[in-house]
């Protein structure tokens, strides 16, 4: 049986409505090049699709239904979430270190790498990718180009070594040309830098060192747009020989201090800085089976499109955030159920300021309606059939009337409402907070906002901080964990020096979950210990556990909180490993999950106002 929608719809329009949707199709497949990504987490389903377009532009959609199945007489509540960006113009960036230096060497030489690859920012930057070149007694690319800074802060963790006599001398030429096959994978429009960290050491020009450095540092040149040289060093690099002039002019760089490398770095990032997006246009479809509720769009839409019934809204600049859309359908009447529909034809303009627009498609949502209404029961009880009587003789002198039998009634259950009132503990109490925060390298991936994982974490421990009474009793600990954990500041009133230890997060390789518990029930077992204060951890982690499994942590966790500590835990993104979350967690309430760093700094705001009272303020003496 066809919807009363669509059995309404004249044929004409109908083929108008069909034809339509072939276009809208064809121009997104001609932009759309990934994958939509769906989650389901309990009723709720939200689909996510993250596009670049062939405009430059980028957009993170998503499409948020408060229930995947809902009855006839139930709404559906519909929320889109919208963030759109115009990248700039492409660079790629060929970072050739030298892997040959002494120890003071090797501190300037991660000192130098570790601020271009900060000046760069590839997280805030994703018009920007980047490789690596390693020059030793061998070369090797360490790195293709990309855009993920995980992996390029990975390739750059190199082994130094001083150059061992008699062995084979670096070759510059061959590292020159590595990186030059590096930036071949990038189209030849693209902006091209090639950047050398490092110098050639006391070889002057009668060297072969030397001339094997000029024809390297020339084939850097003719294969790239700027060649930049930054020789990390306390003293000057140029005494040896004029070997620093084949940089780009301007762009040779010396000195203790990278400030001035990073800071042009930074500038040739800019140079092609994103294009302010100038207007967004979002079609939504209703499907055929559900109606739009009158006035329920927020914002309000600018029309309802009489032939394709797609709902639109505009946007136009300035555009500065993520644009968040809902409105509410309900299935309509004398539907065949249960039945499945489909959100799926659903679709967003972007424009920039030069005119140039990417057509993106919101990914399909499927909801069911499973069973019509639930008939209303009637107020008035059926009536009752009333025996009828049969008349009995009069009993006579010589007859006596028989006693009759009374059953005994069968009791019914009966339901008496009890109401335990428990009012709020009024009591203050105070806690001692320790925050272990995951350091892992892939912390260092996007958070989806703009920023790190990392940051974000910061950022909303920062917050968190700022709302927890350290002036009048509340302490606070910071440890980072990844393949061990170090506490970095212990349980202390002092904002300084917790702000401090957040900025010493430093991240490395895999996730020791246990690790980070364990220095967390140390710090609580210190003498900083207030008497008192209720004990408190706040795990965040964005991954699983490795190299040791996920079951002691929980194991860790039990001991913990046989010892009345109460455990939160906060799983950032989607590569997690739920259930130990949950195990480890003091209850499944206190289980949480972020999927950006807005969301984090909401959960850290939301903790900082509901850490445990005193136990015995509570029925059960629950925590």
């Amino acid at each position: 049986m066809l919807s009363e929608k669509v059995r309404h719809r004249s044929l004409a329009t109908f083929r108008t409505h069909l034809i339509t949707r072939a276009v809208v199709l064809s121009i997104v497949l001609a932009a759309v090049g990934h994958v939509s990504l769906v989650t389901l987490s309990g009723r709720v389903i939200q689909n996510t699709r993250t596009v670049e377009a062939q405009a430059g532009c980028t957009s993170f959609v998503t499409r948020t239904l408060s229930s995947s199945a809902i009855s006839q007489c139930e709404v559906c509540n519909v929320t889109m979430k919208v963030q759109s960006t115009c990248i700039g113009d492409p660079v790629n960036v060929v970072l050739v270190v030298i892997g040959l230096a002494n120890e003071s060497g090797a501190r300037f030489q991660r000192q130098w790498t570790g601020a271009a690859i900060d000046a760069i920012d590839l997280p805030a930057n994703p018009h920007v990718r980047v490789g690596v070149v390693l020059l030793g007694h061998d070369q090797s690319i360490r790195q293709e180009l990309t855009n993920k800074e995980s992996l390029v802060r990975e390739a750059l963790r190199i082994s130094y070594h001083e150059a061992v006599p008699g062995a084979r001398p670096p070759c510059f030429q061959c590292a020159f040309e590595l990186a030059k096959r590096v930036l071949d994978g990038a189209p030849r429009s693209e902006r091209r830098v090639i950047v050398y960290v490092g110098s050639i050491g006391h070889h002057g020009p009668d060297s072969s060192w030397y001339e094997d450095w000029i024809r390297g540092a020339r084939r850097a040149k003719a294969a790239s747009d700027l060649f930049i040289i930054g020789c990390g060093w306390v003293l000057s690099c140029k005494p040896s020989s004029d070997w620093w002039r084949e940089a780009s002019p301007g762009f040779y760089f010396e000195g203790e201090a990278p400030g001035r490398f990073a800071a042009a770095l930074e500038e040739q990032v800019s140079r092609s800085i994103p294009r302010p997006l100038a207007s967004i246009e979002v079609k939504e479809a209703v499907p055929d089976e559900l109606q739009l509720i009158e006035g329920s769009a927020s914002p309000p839409t600018i029309d309802l499109d009489p032939i394709d019934g797609k709902v639109r809204w505009r946007f136009t600049a300035p555009i500065t955030s993520a644009i968040t859309l809902t409105y509410r359908a309900r299935p309509l009447d004398s539907l065949p159920l249960p039945l499945t529909t489909t959100f799926s034809a659903g679709h967003v303009v972007i424009t920039d300021t030069t005119g140039a627009f990417s057509v993106v498609s919101i990914p399909s949502t499927v909801l069911t309606i499973t069973e019509p209404c639930a008939p209303t029961a009637s107020s008035t009880p059926p009536p009752t059939d009333t025996p009828a009587t049969t008349p009995t003789s009069e009993p006579t002198a010589t007859t006596r009337p028989s006693p009759t039998a009374t059953a005994t009634p069968i009791p019914a259950p009966l339901f008496l409402p009890v109401a335990l009132s428990e009012a709020p503990c009024t009591r203050t109490q105070r806690a001692d907070v320790v925050l272990v925060i995951d350091a892992s390298t892939s912390m260092n991936e996007p958070a989806g906002d703009g920023r790190t994982k990392l940051v974000a974490a910061r950022d909303a421990a920062r917050l968190f901080l700022d709302r927890l009474r350290l002036d009048a009793g509340d302490q606070a600990a910071v440890v980072g964990f990844n393949r061990d954990a170090r506490l970095l500041v212990g349980l202390t009133d002092d904002p300084a020096e917790l702000a401090e230890a957040l900025d010493r997060l430093d991240t490395a390789s895999e996730t020791c979950l246990v690790c980070g518990l364990e220095a967390a029930g140390a710090a609580l077992g210190s003498d900083a210990r207030r008497p008192g204060n209720s004990a408190v951890v706040i795990l965040l982690t964005d991954g699983r556990s490795n190299p040791r499994p996920a079951s002691e942590a929980v194991e860790e966790s039990d001991r913990l909180k046989a010892l009345g500590h109460v455990i939160f835990t906060i799983g950032l993104g989607a590569d997690l490993d739920d259930e130990a979350l949950v195990a480890i967690a003091s209850r499944p309430a206190f289980a949480h999950s972020a999927s950006d760093g807005a969301a984090l700094e909401a959960i850290y705001r939301e903790l900082a106002v509901t850490l445990p009272g005193p136990a015995d303020c509570y029925w059960g003496r629950r925590p």
